[in-house]
C-alpha cells in the first residue's frame, strides 16, 4: 500500500472515529461546559432572571461572600465533612477488600450486600436512615438501651447532627470503595507475595510492604473522587436536616441551593459555585501530586 493510500485510509478512520464520539462531546459542552462557564459569568453579576436583568458589580459576590458567617459556617462544615468522610470511607473500603479477597462461604451475597447501598437511591436511604435516627422509638438508642448506653440526640443535635451525616455517608460509600480496591487487590501479581512467603514474611507485613504501596494509584483515585463527591454533598444533607439545627449541618451546595432557589440570589450562589470549584481544583491538584510520590510500578 502507497503512503499516499495509507493517509487516506487513516484519514478516513479519524473522520469515522470524530463522528462517534461527535454526540457525546455535543452533548456535554451543552449540559456541562455552557452551564459551567455560564456560573462563572453569572458571579460576576447581579443577576435578575425574572426581569431579564443582568448587571456588572465585579467583585461584589465575592466581597460579600467574605463577610458572610452562614457561608463560613459551611464552609467549615463542609471542610469536617470531607476531612471525616474521605479517608474514613477509603480505610474500611480497603478493609473489607482484604476480606473478600479471601475465599469463604457466602462471599458473594456479602458482596452485594455491601454494595447495595451504593446504588440505592440517596433520599430513599437517608429517610430510612432519618426513622433510625429518631430518638424515641428509632433503632440506634433501641441498641444503645440494650447495652444500657444513654440514648443520643443523633440528628436533634448540633453537637452529633454533622456526626450522624458522617456515618450515614460512609455506610453509603463503603461498597464502591471496597469494589475498587478489591480489583486493585486481586490485579497485583501473586508471584510477589509467593515470594515474600518464601523470605518468612507474614501476612501484615506482606500488606503493608506490598498490598499497601502497590494499591497507591488505587488510593490515589478513591481519595480524588471521594474528595469531589464529598465537597458536593447535598441529599443526605437536605433530607436528613436540612441544614440545621442552628446551621450545624448547613453546607456549601446547600447554602447555595438555597441563595439561588429560595432566594434567587444567583450571582451570589454563582460566587459560591466558583469559589467551590477553585477549592476542589485546588484540593484534587495536590492531592494528586503528593500521591503520586507513593506510587510504585510493577
Amino acid at each position: 500500500m502507497s503512503a499516499w493510500r495509507r493517509r487516506g485510509f487513516r484519514r478516513r478512520h479519524l473522520v469515522h472515529a470524530y463522528l462517534f464520539i461527535a454526540p457525546v462531546v455535543l452533548l456535554f459542552g451543552i449540559f456541562r461546559v455552557v452551564p459551567a462557564v455560564q456560573t462563572l459569568l453569572y458571579s460576576i453579576y447581579k443577576v435578575e432572571l425574572l426581569r431579564g436583568r443582568f448587571t456588572f458589580i465585579g467583585l461584589e459576590n465575592f466581597r460579600a461572600l467574605a463577610g458572610e458567617p452562614a457561608f463560613a459556617q459551611a464552609m467549615v462544615n463542609t471542610l469536617l465533612y470531607v476531612a471525616a468522610i474521605v479517608p474514613v470511607s477509603a480505610a474500611l473500603g480497603l478493609a473489607l477488600a482484604v476480606l473478600f479477597n479471601t475465599r469463604f462461604p457466602l462471599r458473594e451475597l456479602f458482596k452485594a450486600v455491601y454494595f447495595a447501598p451504593m446504588v440505592t437511591s440517596t433520599v430513599a436511604a437517608a429517610m430510612v436512615w432519618w426513622w433510625l435516627y429518631n430518638p424515641q422509638f428509632g433503632l440506634f438508642n433501641v441498641l444503645l438501651r440494650l447495652v444500657h448506653l444513654p440514648d443520643q440526640p443523633w440528628l436533634m443535635s448540633s453537637r452529633t447532627a454533622l456526626t450522624s451525616i458522617i456515618i450515614f455517608s460512609v455506610w453509603k460509600s463503603l461498597g464502591y470503595n471496597m469494589v475498587i480496591y478489591l480489583a486493585g487487590l486481586q490485579a497485583i501479581p501473586q508471584q510477589f507475595y509467593e515470594a515474600a512467603m518464601i523470605d518468612g514474611a507474614g501476612p501484615l507485613r506482606r500488606f503493608w510492604r506490598i498490598s499497601v504501596p502497590l494499591l497507591a494509584p488505587t488510593t490515589t483515585f478513591l481519595l480524588i473522587y471521594n474528595g469531589i463527591l464529598a465537597f458536593q454533598v447535598f441529599d443526605q444533607v437536605f433530607v436528613l436536616t436540612g441544614g440545621g439545627p442552628a446551621n450545624a449541618t448547613n453546607v456549601v451546595v446547600l447554602d447555595l441551593y438555597r441563595q439561588a432557589f429560595e432566594r434567587y440570589n444567583f450571582g451570589y450562589a454563582a460566587a459560591e459555585a466558583a469559589v467551590l470549584f477553585a477549592l476542589i481544583l485546588g484540593i484534587t491538584a495536590v492531592q494528586y501530586l503528593y500521591s503520586k510520590r507513593f506510587e510504585v510500578a510493577y
